[in-house]
């Protein structure tokens, strides 16, 4: 992550009060939102920009301490492109690993120590995930990202709250789903460098980011509505391409993902969530075995 250098009063005083003349207005909502396509992805509608992430996954239980159970390791892959109106979609697919906590290798496979049983894990593999940036609000005032200067760094922290009718309901998937809704949240803090920012010259500034998640159980571990949740910690920055990813991950995007080595060229709807892409997996399984029985019927 990017650090916060104090330095000499009056330096400061200077850094604060001088400023370029191609500085963006941040309080300006065209301006703000072209500092966060920058930061997040890049004005470059053709450059493919890959933002890293590696953490641990923690299992909250009633009246337990969080109890650390896997790593995870993933990427977001990502375009942004520019409309008329001054808003930006972002167009991308991610892909993540989980790790087993103390070799660190990728594993398919897991003993679920809290119901005993051993579970196929599915891997993250959300395409498309995409989001339209725009320079207004639902009650038409101007869309002000909450951004925070700290001599030459940017800062922003990024709210998403999410509750929605669960994809997989608890009378069709009864070992996979946590209730009726889906209830989670997820939080950014991004930090990035003033000057790349408001340089016109660069399309896309180096950014590196906290990320935090609250969700239900993982449908693949078999919990049902059990009491409890998960809690992922992650870091993360950008990278120069799939190329800077871990062997491991490269060749498993090599022979299973291979879409994932390009950010999407189109912009489509609905996104994919882990919870949709099970429910896609186990509605393909099902449609197998029903024409397989059909064949040998």
């Amino acid at each position: 992550m990017a650090l916060l250098h104090p330095g000499l009063a009056g330096i400061a005083l200077a850094l604060a009060t001088v400023q370029p003349a191609t500085a963006l207005d941040l309080g300006r909502a065209e301006d703000n939102l072209t500092a966060l396509a920058k930061m997040r992805c890049s004005l470059d509608p053709a450059e493919h920009v890959v933002t890293w992430w590696k953490g641990t996954i923690f299992a909250q239980l009633p009246g337990k301490a969080p109890a650390a159970i896997m790593g995870f390791e993933g990427y977001n892959i990502c375009r942004m492109e520019a409309m008329e109106d001054g808003s930006w979609r972002f167009i991308s697919r991610e892909l993540s690993f989980y790790r087993d906590l103390k070799s660190g290798a990728i594993i398919d496979a897991w003993d679920n120590p809290f119901n005993g049983k051993r579970v196929d894990v599915v891997h993250v593999a959300n395409d498309p995930v995409n989001s339209v940036f725009g320079t207004t609000r639902r009650d038409g005032s101007p869309n002000i990202l909450p951004w925070e200067s700290a001599g030459g760094d940017l800062m922003m922290t990024f709210n998403v709250p999410l509750t929605y009718p669960n994809p997989l309901q608890p009378e069709d998937f009864p070992e996979e789903s946590s209730g009726e809704l889906y209830m989670g949240s997820e939080h950014f803090m991004f930090f990035t460098r003033r000057a790349a920012i408001d340089d016109p010259a660069v399309k896309n500034a180096p950014a590196s980011y906290g990320w935090t998640r609250i969700g239900p159980w993982l449908p693949w571990m078999k919990m049902g509505a059990a009491s409890g949740n998960l809690l992922y910690i992650a870091q993360g920055h950008k990278l120069a391409g799939v190329g800077e990813l871990p062997a491991d991950m490269r060749e498993r995007i090599e022979s299973t993902y291979p879409a994932y080595a390009t950010a999407p060229e189109t912009w489509v709807q609905p996104n994919e969530t882990s919870w949709t892409y099970y429910r896609k997996l186990k509605q393909k399984a099902s449609a197998a075995a029903d024409s397989e029985t059909r064949a040998g019927g």
